[in-house]
């Protein structure tokens, strides 16, 4: 089965029906992190394999897969003109959730406009980001299932809180919404698995088959210590039972497998180590080009409580009519680990990551050498049918009253609960999806405005060599790590 066409770039022309955006081929070979893979990819396996140690196979195809993707070699679509017979060669995206900063943009954009169009219901909307402590990034990276539990106990306290706030008890049928999306990337590359949660500030009371919204005050600062001080409570008491923690009289530690490669490698991103190399151990090189944060360090954030590791923030909140704020907030929410333009390489050779916002101690940036680089991103893959985008409360799959409260043609003009429930909308495909997410249509001719039409979908390499030489494309060549 072929995969989803490739994300694209575009420019404008004119045509007969508009301005519109022309359809130009998106080519990854030109972006500063492909050079970096395809030259020392091979060479990063390949010294694994002589120290007697491997990566899991997803991991593997994380980075094969990366290389084909947008690529003509490894197959595309062609796609004709009816009126003027112009055509387009759409390559095939990888589909990862990794690293792949294209993939990563257009799942961004997608996730976004269904949060906005098809769950989030028109009431306040407020950002939950809960951070955990260095040893418990490097558990839930390892056991997904261990975080999904502590998910479960992490909602459930949140709900109860917000229902509560809101004079309404949960006993009585009350229920709030929850979306979490588990993040986890640093702004440094770092594995750091954290907790976005865009809950409904308020929660439903549902009386006679109809809804009624009732909105939470913002939280004080010692209720947000508190409500974090629950979750520590909980959180710790889950793991102690689930064995991941061993609790002894001077101190508390992990129980869990740190021999395997990809753990090693996981444990060195988690406290901003080199991986690999010489270096193994020590400090990721950073570059400090500003002086340090004089402000007090004592002073807490606005709306954030922190202790023993945790962190919980709920400085963000969108009301009903900032749909364009909360499409951006979900769009931060669900963004790629690695930004292209952040990207570069120095004189020496070494990999350059520059950082949105300073350090407080001033850095900039970090530096890291090749073979450490994909290390790092080999910790950022996640692991097989780990979903990342989770539905909590009223906005579950299958919760009762779901359909009250997300948005539907039939259920927006009124809160009849004996309307029809709005029919499902079906998802987007791939000429839908570039159009939404690039501004380009791949269903009209960009020169004369008459429909185009999918020729064949090429994925033999003999004829995809073929049309590749017939066009004069010198970019016939395949990625250096073959496909299983």
């Amino acid at each position: 089965m072929a995969s989803t066409p490739a994300s694209t770039d575009g420019r404008e022309g004119c045509t007969a029906t508009g301005w519109q955006q022309l359809y130009v081929r998106h080519k990854p070979e030109e972006t500063p992190l492909y050079p970096i893979i395809e030259e020392h990819a091979p060479r990063f396996f390949a010294e694994l394999s002589e120290q007697g140690a491997s990566l899991p196979r997803f991991v593997e195809m994380e980075f094969e897969h990366y290389l084909r993707c947008g690529r003509l070699q490894a197959g595309f679509i062609r796609v004709k003109c009816t009126g003027c017979r112009h055509e387009h060669l759409v390559a095939f995206s990888c589909k990862r959730r990794g690293f792949c900063p294209s993939c990563g943009a257009r799942r961004m954009v997608e996730t976004a406009a269904h949060l906005v169009d098809n769950v989030l219901p028109a009431v306040p909307v407020r950002q939950w980001v809960l951070s955990f402590p260095w040893p418990l990034r490097f558990l839930f990276a390892t056991d997904p299932a261990l975080l999904a539990g502590v998910l479960g106990i992490v909602t459930r306290a949140l709900s109860t809180y917000l229902i509560h706030r809101a004079g309404l008890s949960v006993g009585s049928g009350a229920q709030t919404g929850i979306v979490t999306l588990i993040q986890r990337f640093g702004s440094a590359l770092n594995l750091n698995v954290h907790l976005h949660m865009l809950s409904l500030d308020g929660a439903y009371s549902f009386e006679r088959k109809r809804r009624r919204f009732h909105r939470t005050p913002a939280p004080s600062e010692a209720e947000l210590e508190r409500l974090l001080g629950t979750l520590i409570r909980r959180v710790t008491r889950t793991l102690l039972r689930a064995g991941a923690l061993i609790e002894e009289v001077e101190e508390t530690y992990l129980n869990v497998d740190t021999d395997g490669t990809l753990e090693q490698l996981n444990a060195a991103s988690v406290r901003y180590r080199i991986a690999v190399g010489p270096q193994a151990g020590r400090r990721t090189l950073t570059l400090r080009t500003l002086g340090p944060d004089t402000r007090d360090p004592s002073r807490s954030k606005p709306f954030t409580a922190a202790r023993d590791g945790f962190s919980l923030n709920a400085s963000v909140a969108c009301e009903p009519y900032q749909t364009t704020t909360l499409e951006r907030l979900c769009r931060y929410i669900a963004r790629p680990p690695i930004v292209n333009e952040r990207l570069s390489t120095n004189r020496a050779g070494q990999v350059v990551y520059e950082l949105k916002r300073p350090f407080r101690d001033g850095t900039t940036e970090f530096l890291f050498e090749p073979l450490d680089f994909l290390a790092r991103l080999a910790a950022l893959v996640p692991r097989p049918r780990s979903h990342l985008l989770r539905y909590h409360g009223v906005l579950a799959p299958n919760a009762r009253h779901r359909r009250l409260v997300v948005p539907a043609p039939t259920l927006a003009a009124r809160d009849d609960a004996e309307a029809a429930p709005a029919p499902m909308r079906t998802p987007m495909n791939w000429i839908q999806r570039l159009r939404y997410v690039f501004d380009i249509d791949l269903s009209r001719c960009p020169r004369c405005g008459a429909a185009m039409r999918v020729l064949a979908v090429i994925t033999d390499p003999r004829v995809i060599a073929a049309i590749l030489e017939h066009i004069d494309t010198h970019a016939a060549r395949a990625p250096p790590i073959a496909s299983s």
